[in-house]
C-alpha cells in the first residue's frame, strides 16, 4: 500500500548556506537562545544531508568536502550540547571555530542544485535532540571513554549522530564520525560504500560503532543494514550499538534480516518524557499538564470506548492540556470537569521545531481570525500553545444544514488563503491508487483504472492548495461559538498523502466521512462551488473521490496491520471495509465516466 507521500525541495546551496551563515549571526547574537542553537543544529543537518545525497548518488564516501560538512555539524553539536546542559560561559570559543568553518573556501565547490528532505521527527513526532545527547551521557556512564565510531544515518541522523559525537568528544571520547545513506526498497535497504571509505571503516574495527537515527521504521532495515556491514568489515556485534528514538523488540519488523539482526546489538535510547517531563526541564511549561497523546483525547469527549473513533498512535501528535490554576486529577485519570470554567485549559500541541513549528502558528493565527481554529495563543519550544475550547466531536452521519455550510465555507476559505507552488504529480497519483486497489481489493481493476487517464488535463490544471487533509467527523467540534475545526495545521505537510493537493481532495474526503447521501453530495459541492466560484467542480470531484477512497483504503489497512489485536486495530479493519465496498461502488458507478 501507498500512504507515505514525503517532502522533498530542491535548492540552491550557496543560497542556502547563505541563509545558515546569517542564521549562525543570529546564533552569535542571542547564544543564550537555545531554540535558536538548535534551529542551527536542524538545519545544518539538513544542509550537510543534502550536500551528501548530491555528491555520492550510488554509494557513500567520505571526500574532503563532506569531511568539513561533518566538521560543520560536529560544532554545531558542540554548541547544541552547551547550551542544553546551560554551559553558556564555554560558548563562544566554540563559536568562533563554526565561524571559520563557515568561510571555508572548500564550499565554493559545492554541486550547484541540492534535494533536502524533511526531517520528521523534528517536524512531526515531536523527537528532541536532547534525548540522544542523554542516551550519549548514558552510553559513557556505561563504557567510558573509549574510541567511538558515530554514524548518523541521513537525513536526520546528521543531526542526532552530531549531538552524539560532540557529547562523547566533550568528556574526552576519540572520535570518528561519519553520515551514511542506506538505499533500495524500504523493506530490504542496504549499504553501499566506496572501497576507500569501507578500507577506513575497517581500520577501525576495534572501536566502538554508535548507529545513530530516528527509526527503526516498519521493515528496520536501514539500521540493521549498517550494522551488518560493519560486522562484514571486522567490527564485534557487541561493540555495534543503535541509538534509535525508541527501542521496539523487532518481532514485527518487515525485514527478515532486520529482525534476525536487530536483537543481536544493544539498543540505547532516552525518552521525551524522561529528559523533559520527569525533570520538568524544556519544553513545556511548567505547570499542570495532562497527556492527551495517542488517543487518550479521547476520554475527554467520548463517554464510551465503543464510540471512539479509530486513531494510530504513532501517527498522533505529542499534546497536552494545562491549566493555569492548580488541577487535580479525577479518579480514571481525566482533569476535573470544574477545571474547564476556572483554569483558562491551554492546549499544547507538537507543531515543529525551527521553521516548521512557526510555519504552524502562522497558519494557526489565520485560521483563527477567519473563525475556523482554536485561538492561537503562542509557541513554546516546538508546541503551538492554543486556547482550548470545549466542545462535542460531530458523529458520523450527523450532518446539519449548518455543518454543511460551515464545511463549504471552511474549504472556499482554504483555497482562496492557503494556495500552494506544488503537488504531487498526476502519474504519482495514478500509482498510488492502482498500487492501493490492486493489494486492497484486488488486481481485476485495471482497465477501470486505465480509463482515470481522461482526467489528468484537469488534474494539472487544477489549483495547488494547503489542504486540510482531515475531513473526518471527530475533527469538527460543536461549540457554543459555532462549528470549529480541529486538526487543520499540517496534513498538507506531513509525509502522508495527499500534500497540497487541489481542495477537491477535501470535499471528496468530506462527502465520503459523513456519508452524505446523494442529494447531501450535491447540495454540499453546489454550496461550495458558490462560494468558491470553482467552475469545473464537477468534473473534477469523480477523480478525486476514487484518490481519497484509495487512499484511506491503504492508510487503514497498514493501521490495521500494525495494531492488530488492539482495540483500534479493530476499529480500522472495520474501516478498511467501508473503505473498499465504497470503492468498488465508485470504480463501478457512471458519474466517473464508465470507469
Amino acid at each position: 500500500m501507498i500512504v507515505y507521500g514525503g517532502e522533498e525541495e530542491s535548492l540552491d546551496s550557496l543560497k542556502r548556506l547563505s541563509e545558515i551563515q546569517a542564521l549562525f549571526l543570529s546564533c552569535e547574537r542571542d547564544f543564550c537562545n537555545h531554540d535558536l542553537l538548535s534551529e542551527l543544529l536542524i538545519e545544518w543537518g539538513i544542509f550537510e544531508s543534502a550536500v551528501a545525497d548530491a555528491v555520492c548518488p550510488d554509494r557513500d564516501s567520505n571526500p574532503p568536502l563532506l569531511q568539513r560538512l561533518r566538521q560543520g555539524s560536529l560544532l554545531t553539536g558542540r554548541l547544541f550540547s552547551l547550551s542544553a546542559q546551560r554551559r553558556t560561559t564555554e560558548m563562544p570559543s566554540w563559536l568562533d571555530r563554526l565561524g571559520r568553518v563557515l568561510q571555508d573556501p572548500l564550499f565554493g565547490h559545492l554541486p550547484p542544485k541540492i534535494t533536502a528532505r524533511v526531517p520528521e521527527g523534528y517536524a512531526y513526532y515531536s523527537l528532541y535532540p536532547e534525548t540522544f545527547l542523554e542516551s550519549a551521557l548514558r552510553f559513557l556512564r556505561e563504557v567510558g571513554a573509549q574510541p567511538s565510531v558515530c554514524i548518523g544515518l541521513r537525513s536526520i541522523g546528521a543531526s542526532l549522530s552530531a549531538v552524539v559525537a560532540a557529547a562523547l568528544e566533550s568528556q574526552g571520547c576519540p572520535v570518528c564520525s561519519y553520515t551514511v545513506r542506506p538505499r533500495g526498497h524500504p523493506f530490504d535497504r542496504s549499504l553501499l560504500l566506496a572501497p576507500s571509505f569501507e578500507a577506513e571503516l575497517a581500520k577501525k574495527k576495534g572501536a566502538y560503532f554508535l548507529v545513530v537515527d530516528e527509526g527503526p521504521g516498519l521493515s528496520g532495515s536501514s539500521m540493521t543494514c549498517v550494522a551488518a556491514k560493519l560486522c562484514e568489515l571486522g567490527a564485534a556485534a557487541e561493540r555495534v550499538l543503535f541509538f534509535p528514538s525508541w527501542a521496539p523488540d523487532g518481532v514485527c519488523f518487515r525485514s527478515g534480516a532486520a529482525r534476525a539482526r536487530w536483537p543481536r546489538h544493544r539498543k540505547i535510547t532516552t525518552s521525551f518524557e524522561e529528559v523533559f517531563l520527569a525533570t520538568g526541564r524544556r519544553p513545556l511549561i511548567d505547570r499542570p499538564r495532562f497527556d492527551l497523546s495517542g488517543g487518550r483525547w479521547r476520554s475527554l469527549f467520548y463517554r464510551s470506548e465503543a464510540d471512539h473513533p479509530a486513531v494510530q498512535p504513532q501517527h498522533e501528535r505529542r499534546k497536552y492540556l494545562t491549566f493555569e490554576s492548580d488541577a487535580l486529577l479525577s479518579p480514571d485519570g481525566v482533569p476535573d470537569r470544574t477545571l474547564f470554567q476556572k483554569g483558562k485549559p491551554r492546549l499544547l500541541k507538537f507543531a515543529g521545531l525551527g521553521r516548521y513549528g512557526r510555519l504552524k502558528r502562522k497558519r494557526a493565527e489565520r485560521l483563527a481570525e477567519a473563525g475556523w481554529g482554536l485561538p492561537a495563543v503562542g509557541l513554546t519550544h516546538g508546541f503551538l500553545v492554543t486556547e482550548f475550547v470545549e466542545g462535542a466531536p460531530v458523529g458520523g452521519g450527523k450532518v446539519d444544514s449548518a455543518l454543511i455550510e460551515a464545511m463549504a465555507r471552511y474549504l472556499a476559505c482554504l483555497r482562496q488563503a492557503f494556495p500552494a507552488a506544488r503537488r504531487c504529480s498526476f502519474d504519482e497519483m495514478i500509482e498510488m491508487i492502482r498500487i492501493n486497489i490492486a493489494e486492497g481489493i484486488g488486481k481485476g481493476w485495471n482497465a477501470r483504472i486505465d480509463r482515470l487517464e481522461r482526467f489528468r488535463s484537469l488534474f494539472e490544471e487544477g489549483r495547488p492548495t494547503a489542504v486540510d487533509g482531515r475531513m473526518l467527523p471527530h475533527k469538527w467540534l460543536q461549540t457554543p461559538r459555532g462549528y470549529l475545526k480541529a486538526d487543520g495545521l499540517d496534513h498538507h505537510d506531513d509525509h502522508f498523502f495527499p500534500g497540497c493537493q487541489d481542495i477537491v481532495w477535501d470535499l471528496a474526503g468530506s462527502c465520503v466521512e459523513f456519508a452524505f447521501s446523494s442529494l447531501e453530495e450535491e447540495g454540499f459541492l453546489r454550496r461550495y462551488q458558490a462560494l468558491a466560484k470553482d467552475r469545473d467542480l464537477f468534473d473534477r470531484f469523480p477523480f478525486y473521490k476514487v484518490a481519497y477512497l484509495a487512499y484511506r483504503l491503504g492508510y487503514v489497512s497498514l493501521a490495521a496491520e500494525t495494531l492488530g489485536a488492539a482495540p483500534d486495530g479493530a476499529r480500522f479493519r472495520s474501516l478498511s471495509r467501508r473503505y473498499r465496498s465504497l470503492l468498488i461502488v465508485e470504480l463501478s458507478r457512471r458519474s466517473t465516466g464508465s470507469v
